[in-house]
């Protein structure tokens, strides 16, 4: 039926709904300073790439295995080996488009021998800083939309032969164009991917 599927990562293939979020709590940032760059950041007084910087500069002084760390400890939902083992066996070319890390979708990738499988996430490097692959800002010619009309051109798919998968209506919206669409409120929501192969 569906031709490719296009993921968000956090929250729908995971637990956690920002992995952001989870290290800013280990560290102990995220009440005192963090939760306030999401408030500028989602008002339109910072713009997604400040956001992410002065996010990360909260982890300065940290090493890049010690966020890792942290984001090792969030759990996956737990039908993701069993929805990747059926899209790789229908050979259906899958992309994760996530504004959270792409250590996270690789783990993922790995762990489950998810192929084909390309994945767009934002990455941390030594410092600890991070490389902005994904924006949050729907203009960027680096939004979910942008990066999922490359993705699905180089695996020979259309969005209107995609399913996208999001626990957010913020990634439906912005995906419209998907001919298939697939809301993740619950858990067990995940396991409804398989209806549309």
């Amino acid at each position: 039926m569906i031709s490719s599927v296009i993921f968000d990562l956090d929250g729908t293939l995971t637990k956690i709904p920002s992995p952001w979020q989870y290290v800013h709590e280990q560290v102990g940032v995220w009440e005192s300073t963090a939760c306030h760059h999401l408030t500028e950041w989602l008002s339109g007084e910072i713009s997604y790439e400040q956001f992410c910087q002065r996010d990360a500069s909260l982890w300065n002084g940290r090493s890049v295995d010690e966020i890792y760390s942290y984001l090792d400890e969030i759990e996956w939902n737990r039908h993701v080996p069993t929805v990747v083992e059926q899209l790789v066996a229908a050979r259906i070319p899958s992309v994760i488009i996530s504004s959270g890390f792409k250590y996270v979708a690789s783990k993922i990738q790995v762990q489950c021998g998810w192929n084909p499988l390309l994945i767009y996430a934002n990455e941390l490097v030594d410092g600890p800083a991070v490389r902005i692959n994904v924006s949050g800002d729907f203009q960027s010619p680096i939004s979910k939309k942008a990066l999922a009309e490359r993705a699905l051109a180089s695996v020979a798919s259309t969005m209107a032969g995609s399913l996208v998968v999001s626990d957010t209506t913020c990634d439906l919206e912005q995906l419209s164009d998907c001919g298939y669409k697939l809301h993740v409120v619950e858990e067990d929501d995940l396991l409804r991917v398989t209806d549309f192969l």
